[in-house]
Parts: structure tokens; C-alpha cells; sequence
């Protein structure tokens, strides 16, 4: 469906130990850092056609020489982890979402990727392992149910959905698809874990929001079927308490160079899994080979585009040398 595709150059970031012959001081080398990067103009039209001279990287403060692949190179396959939030709140947003797993190959992964799917709520259940067999995709959607608990461990799925990418293979991007709240509720993991988890394995997070309050809103009884009465208005308005709390969504895009996007209806909901196929397949990869460094903690990534000085762009914000 989208001409352009993210391409590939290189392998996900090792780790090499070296001490220096004058110091003895530890030093930390990463072969190779892959910064997918996505450049809009202020009003989110995404910007095409350009040059590796265009962009400006740097790690930690220093210009980085970098390699820029394009179309015209290798293609390189996506490993999508879908997670969907299954708690009892979740169903009349889980009746809209059923409806879009039939989505997920032609304009997420396309034909040589992979998608996994698992739910969550108290528990983390895995209802696809990785395949690129589309009916599997959509019937895996289709079978997830609303378990009518409040609980949905956001972040504890998260986490296990990123043991799941780390086990794809490295020429491969790894992409989390999430649909469902902004907010964790009841993990036993915190967010800092997880970003960092996210971060070391070069994990692209997209969130696909609803409120509980407008799917409630915005729902019929027939939208939530096993509930008596229908879906739980009073309930729904409960949630706005909840608002002055961490928004896990916001800062998992921001840390990983993803995107936090939001739905109501299913025509919005297929609006913006079309606005997120779309640039998931209209990135640029930038990738270099950093100096050695005694910083073996997190280093912070800038990429700017020198041709539009206001450009929008989103990448990864930092890596990590391996353990």
C-alpha cells in the first residue's frame, strides 16, 4: 500500500571492552547505532526525498559520520509485537479493535514481516507468536475477550513483549503496537525499566489511546455484550481521577522515537493505524559507528535536518553499549 519502506543497513548495537594502553580506563565501543528517524513540517505532513546531507546527528554532543539508507537499498523486515488491553473497561473499545486485525499485515508489516499479538490485564496472555500469516493476525484479534477486572499491567506486558522482539532476528525492526489506555494499572515493573528495556533493544513504541470515558460515551449496550445494563457510564467518569497520573503512552513514544496517537470510533481507529503504517514505512535510517567512550550508561542521540530548520523530527532519543 506505501511505496517508501524503512531499509536497513546494519545490526543492533554490541558492546566491546578495550583498555587503553596510556590510562588502563574502561572504555565502551557500540559497532553500530540505527536511528530510524521521521521528518514532518509543523502541520504533520511527512517530508520526503531527502539527503543523508541533510541531517545533522550527533551522540552525546559530538557530529556523528553516518550512513543513510533509502529505498533503493536493502529492505529490511518488521517484527511488530501488538499489545491490547483486555480489562473489563476495555470492551467497548475491544469491539472497535476486533475489527482491525485484518489491517495489520497490508499496512503495518507488510509482506515479509511478522506480527505477534498478546493481551493484558491482571495477567499477560499470548494469543499469537510471531507469524506473517495474516488470517492468524486477524482471528488472533478477534478472540481476545474483556476480563471484568480493573486491572490492565500495561507496563509488566510491556516488558514481556520486549523479550519477544529481542528474540527476532537482528536485520529485522522491532516495533511495539499498543492499543489501549495511556496508564498502567497494577504493574509489578516500573516505567523506567521498561524505557530502559525499550531503548537497549532499539524498540519503536507506537500507541493507538482510547478513554474509557468516551468508549463508554460513544457505545451502545450492544458494544460490550456480557455486561448487564451495558457499559458502566458511572464507571467511566470514575476514570477521571486518574488523569493527574504518569501518562505511560506519552513517555514511551518519547523515549523511543515512536508515537502516541488516540481513537474514538472504529473509522478513527482505522485512521490512525493508517497514519502510523504510513510513517512506520516512510522513515529514514540513519545509522553510525561511535568513538570510544568511557560513558557506559545511556548516551543521547540529537538528529536535526539542516535543510528545514523547523522540521518535526522523531527518533530515538538515546542508546545503550550492551551489558
Amino acid at each position: 500500500m506505501f511505496q517508501r519502506f524503512l531499509k536497513i543497513f546494519g545490526v543492533t548495537c554490541g558492546l566491546a571492552v578495550a583498555l587503553s594502553a596510556q590510562d588502563d580506563a574502561l572504555k565502551v565501543r557500540t559497532h553500530l547505532v540505527l536511528v530510524p528517524a521521521t521528518v514532518t513540517d509543523k502541520k504533520g505532513l511527512l517530508i520526503d526525498g531527502l539527503s543523508a546531507g541533510d541531517f545533522v546527528v550527533t551522540d552525546d554532543g559530538v557530529r556523528q559520520k553516518f550512513q543513510m539508507d533509502t529505498s533503493d537499498t536493502v529492505l529490511a523486515p518488521v517484527s511488530l509485537m501488538v499489545l491490547i488491553q483486555s480489562s473489563g473497561i476495555s470492551a467497548p473499545a475491544l469491539e472497535r479493535i476486533r475489527y482491525v486485525g485484518a489491517m495489520v499485515q497490508p499496512l503495518l508489516i507488510g509482506v515479509r514481516g511478522q506480527a505477534a499479538v498478546i493481551s493484558y490485564d491482571d495477567d499477560v496472555r499470548k494469543f499469537q507468536d510471531f507469524t506473517s500469516d495474516s488470517f492468524k493476525i486477524r482471528a488472533a484479534f478477534e478472540s481476545i475477550s474483556p476480563h471484568y477486572i480493573k486491572e490492565a499491567k500495561l507496563i509488566d506486558a510491556a516488558i514481556a513483549g520486549m523479550e519477544m522482539l529481542a528474540t527476532r532476528p537482528e536485520n529485522y525492526r522491532r516495533i511495539m503496537l499498543v492499543l489501549g489506555e495511556s496508564r498502567d494499572r497494577g504493574s509489578r515493573h516500573k516505567l523506567a525499566e521498561a524505557i530502559e528495556m525499550a531503548q537497549r533493544a532499539g524498540v519503536v513504541v507506537y500507541f493507538i489511546t482510547y478513554s474509557a470515558q468516551g468508549q463508554a460515551w460513544t457505545s451502545s449496550a450492544e458494544d460490550a455484550p456480557g455486561v448487564a445494563g451495558g457499559p458502566d457510564y458511572i464507571g467511566g467518569l470514575g476514570e477521571l481521577a486518574r488523569m493527574g497520573k504518569t501518562n505511560d503512552a506519552s513517555a514511551f513514544a518519547k523515549a523511543t522515537g515512536g508515537r502516541h496517537l488516540s481513537f474514538l470510533t472504529v473509522n478513527s481507529l482505522e485512521a490512525v493505524l493508517s497514519r502510523a503504517g504510513e510513517e512506520i514505512h516512510s522513515q529514514y535510517l540513519l545509522s553510525f559507528a561511535p568513538q570510544e567512550t568511557k560513558n557506559a550508561g545511556a548516551h543521547r542521540i540529537t538528529v536535526t535536518v539542516s535543510k528545514f530548520p523547523d522540521a518535526v523530527v522523531r527518533a530515538r532519543p538515546a542508546y545503550w553499549p550492551e551489558k
